[in-house]
């Protein structure tokens, strides 16, 4: 063993510590899971909204009930039009009720070519500095569902493309990456996520898929699980469960198979969406795919939601786990305020 004069080690050990702390500014992920900057693994519970074309666009009103169902995530639905002083406050009230937030582009749904104009809004100074000022908790989600049937090698290419381009910009944060077809191609993300991930210089993406399958539903999702978990996939459910899928919602989906296997192998997901805002999936009002009539918690528009939510063995309630060090900032914030 070589000796070290204590000078050196002591610049060493500095050099580590300074390493360590640099790194544990955001969220990260290791393997298929994420962790925070305090390194407590996260398996999102959560809930998605519509919060760009609903009346509270800050989520003042919005955010606190879906608090209520002690959800560890929620993910916030944006677009280029969006004020980026109005995202800063929607995501620290995000934050303030101990939820991470999740915010993504619906620009580019279904579309390729508008996947650069996602792209420039999230390079802006202005947007750039609100995505830094809550960098420890905040994950981006490039853009909601780009692209319809596509094949693989364009899926890689598009999305390394991508995700240089916000590398190159200064982002430091996890990368969420909705798979081809509307979000349900799960075979885009099965034949890419490793070669995207490799090009990513900090390697901090993760992949979702959204689970609208009208066909082989409960083979898919089995197939999909194993795979995640026997090759380490980062991978959540970005808009999962629900119980209606396919043409006018009239095709049954697993959806208590899907809480039972998630639970037990520790994949996250995001059910879709709050009710704040009325879906226009099968019909307006009562969609299958509204969890509330009127945003409010416990005005459940279906039987369903009161499942996801409360009562389920793998519901919301009964798996949702909040970072520690997410609830004691917000305490220390409140204390410091008092």
């Amino acid at each position: 063993m070589k000796f070290i004069p204590i000078s050196k080690a002591i610049l060493l050990l500095l050099f580590l510590s300074l390493a360590v702390l640099a790194s544990a500014q955001t969220m990260t992920i290791k393997g298929r899971h994420l962790y925070t900057a305090a390194g407590e693994k996260v398996i999102l519970r959560g809930i998605n909204e519509m919060f760009i074309w609903s009346n509270d666009k800050t989520g003042e009103t919005i955010l606190p009930e879906i608090a209520k169902t002690g959800a560890n995530s929620c993910r916030l639905a944006w677009t280029t039009a969006g004020a980026p002083d109005e995202m800063d406050r929607l995501i620290a009230n995000c934050i303030r009720y101990k939820m991470i937030p999740i915010i993504e582009l619906h620009d580019a749904t279904g579309d390729w070519s508008k996947l650069q104009i996602c792209l420039d809004y999230w390079k802006r100074a202005d947007v750039k500095a609100v995505m830094d000022k809550h960098k420890k908790w905040v994950l981006l989600n490039i853009a909601n569902e780009v692209g319809g049937k596509t094949p693989a090698d364009t899926f890689r290419v598009k999305y390394t493309n991508a995700v240089q381009q916000l590398r190159t910009a200064g982002y430091e944060v996890p990368l969420l990456i909705d798979a081809a077809n509307w979000g349900q191609d799960e075979t885009s993300v099965l034949a890419t996520w490793k070669d995207i991930v490799q090009a990513d210089p900090k390697k901090q993406c993760m992949f979702s898929v959204h689970t609208y399958w009208s066909q082989n539903a409960q083979d898919r999702l089995n197939s999909l699980i194993n795979r995640v978990v026997k090759e380490e996939i980062p991978l959540l459910f970005g808009e999962a469960p629900q119980p209606k899928v396919g043409p006018n919602c009239s095709v049954d989906f697993p959806y208590t198979s899907f809480l039972s296997q998630c639970q037990e192998k520790e994949i996250g997901w995001l059910v879709w969406s709050w009710g704040a805002v009325n879906n226009g999936d099968c019909g307006r009002p009562n969609s299958p795919y509204d969890i509330t009539t009127d945003g409010k918690y416990g005005n459940w528009e279906h039987a369903w939601n009161r499942e996801v939510v409360e009562e389920h063995a793998g519901s919301i309630q009964k798996t949702s786990i909040r970072p520690n060090s997410l609830v004691k900032e917000n305490k220390n914030k409140k204390q410091k305020s008092s």
